[in-house]
């Protein structure tokens, strides 16, 4: 068998806000798709990061085939990185699979996209992602097409949307969302009249940002909520106004589906409450496993941080000027202001780190910690046959510390990279993953010590990712009613490809969602475990390089920081 399939990212969507939306009659185009349909829980991968997640989608494969951990990769360096790209990925593409079976592919603002692969004869139309650069020569694949594009549109086609809601922005950053995910849904309707296409792609970030932004307006119990409880709840309302928009346009875009096409509505990640950060290089640097530069500078510095002289400080009195615009990410990047000025010189960092003495730090949004060894990091510390001990010694020391609220162990549990990840590029992968019990506690890795304190309460973002997603299929070859049980994102990739009746290749890792199927479109039991193999080409496993100019990467940087992702 074999159609067409229309897959629709509503990035970070989550039963916990969908359901009650669905419930109260808000999304009526959706309600029948998902009655029509199979739907579910889609579980995300580790971390539930966009980079990680939808290079999972891609390929099928966990990060230690296909290489991609985070926004940007270290290798090991705790002072350098660049942000991974799409010539980072050390795997075949689900569209590059299905373009060397004669299938033709139209895809739009997808995660880890750019640069476009394969680099010349795209099998169909592509368009750029919030990682692309601004005004990149091949954020599309057909400058005609994309032009008329723009011209239908009647404004410059938007990759992103990083207005905040911090000082009573909600207001702004709806009205931005709002002109950011109309444009998307009409791009997409232009993209379905103009092009044919086998398999159609598209992510609709603005799902994801409302949600970053705006998780206090949807929770009235949010901290950030209190005390407003009048404002947030006629914000409350704008913001349902938000998700009709989302289902008119989805009507319009259903109305365009094939009949012999499935459509598979997803998200990369869920979404829920974030209250307190929980920085673990503060602790690091508390139980000595950090250890600072013996100077009289960086000892004054030290001084005024532990009196709580921090970005967060700053921050806060940011707040009360009226200047809330600038967030903590402000100071790993341009010092505008004389309090960024102010800032910078003042702040303990990662400069001050002496890393010849260091055994272990924090780096990425998910409580990722690495050994500081020798031979892998450029000033290692431990020696690779006390890595053993040491892992075992952080392990004990981390399940020991409380919840500052109910006094119950704060971590539910440490991954070792073993246990999650499998591969040739397992080597870049964290020594130890930290998950808390309580996700409304968001890990960080900063070692420029936004804060002195293990435990702060949040700021900036009021909501992020979660690790329950959704899916939602419907189409000819979908059993109307179905559940995909334990669905995972790894299982996007096969499942895909079985729909557009072309072999899974044998090294992926998820499963054909057969669950959902009919029984005409489900895998063939006979296949050990499937006929194909997989062949990544040459200038993939080779690499392309990094996709971006250093003045590029540079300017992603900054918008992932403004965005709260560095």
């Amino acid at each position: 068998m074999a159609n067409k399939v229309f897959l629709l990212g509503l990035d970070g969507a989550t039963w916990d806000m969908l359901g009650p939306l669905l419930r109260d009659g808000h999304l009526p185009n959706l309600a029948r798709l998902k009655e029509k349909g199979a739907s579910g829980t889609l579980n995300s991968v580790f971390p539930p990061l966009s980079p990680v997640a939808w290079t999972s989608i891609m390929t099928g494969k966990n990060s230690g085939k296909h290489g991609i951990f985070e926004f940007v990769e270290h290798g090991h360096d705790p002072l350098k990185g660049r942000v991974n790209s799409s010539r980072a990925i050390q795997s075949n593409l689900i569209w590059e699979i299905a373009g060397q079976h004669g299938k033709k592919t139209v895809m739009g603002a997808i995660p880890m996209s750019y640069p476009p692969r394969p680099k010349a004869n795209f099998p169909g139309f592509f368009l750029g992602d919030f990682l692309s650069p601004a005004n990149a020569a091949d954020f599309s694949t057909d400058p005609t097409l994309f032009a008329e594009l723009e011209a239908h549109l009647g404004k410059p086609y938007r990759a992103w949307a990083t207005k905040i809601h911090d000082g009573g922005n909600e207001s702004a950053v709806l009205d931005d969302l709002d002109d950011f995910l109309e444009q998307n849904l009409k791009a997409i309707e232009f993209l379905m009249d103009r092009c044919e296409w086998d398999l159609f792609l598209f992510d609709l970030m603005a799902i994801d940002r409302s949600q970053h932004e705006l998780w206090h307006i949807w929770d009235a119990a949010h901290p950030e909520a209190k005390g407003r409880e009048k404002e947030v709840a006629a914000l409350r309302q704008r913001y349902i106004e938000f998700w009709k928009t989302l289902d008119r346009g989805m009507g319009r875009i259903l109305a365009k589906i094939p009949d012999d096409a499935t459509v598979l509505v997803m998200s990369d990640h869920g979404f829920g409450p974030i209250t307190h950060y929980v920085n673990f290089n503060v602790w690091l640097l508390e139980q000595g496993f950090i250890a600072l530069q013996d100077s009289f500078y960086v000892k004054q510095k030290h001084w005024f941080y532990r009196r709580g002289l921090t970005p967060e400080w700053v921050y806060n009195l940011m707040q009360r000027l009226g200047m809330a615009d600038h967030r903590v990410s402000r100071f790993r990047g341009k010092q505008d202001s004389f309090l960024d000025r102010l800032g910078e010189s003042t702040f303990l960092s990662r400069r001050h780190i002496d890393w010849s003495r260091t055994r272990a730090y924090a780096q990425g949004n998910f409580g990722q910690i690495f050994l500081n060894l020798k031979g892998r990091q450029p000033q290692g510390a431990v020696e690779p046959e006390d890595a053993r001990v040491l892992i075992d010694a952080l392990k004990e020391a981390l399940f020991k510390i409380p919840h500052p609220e109910t006094g119950e162990p704060l971590v539910e549990r440490i991954y070792e990279s073993s246990e999650l990840y499998e591969g040739p590029h397992s080597h870049l992968a964290p020594d130890l993953t930290v998950v808390l019990k309580d996700w409304a506690y968001r890990t960080i890795g900063l070692h420029d010590f936004t804060t002195n304190r293990l435990v702060s309460p949040a700021f900036g973002p009021t909501g992020d990712h979660r690790l329950e997603g959704i899916l939602i299929a419907s189409g000819p070859s979908i059993q109307p009613g179905s559940i995909p049980p334990d669905a995972n994102l790894l299982d996007i990739a096969p499942t895909v490809l079985q729909l557009l009746g072309i072999p899974v290749p044998g090294d992926m890792d998820g499963r054909v969602l057969d669950a959902m199927l009919e029984s005409s479109a489900r895998s063939d039991a006979s296949q050990s475990p499937w006929a194909a193999t997989s062949e990544t080409p040459a200038e993939v496993l080779n690499g392309y390089g990094s996709g971006y100019s250093e003045e590029e990467d540079a300017a992603i940087q900054q918008r992932l920081e403004d965005l709260g992702y560095l």
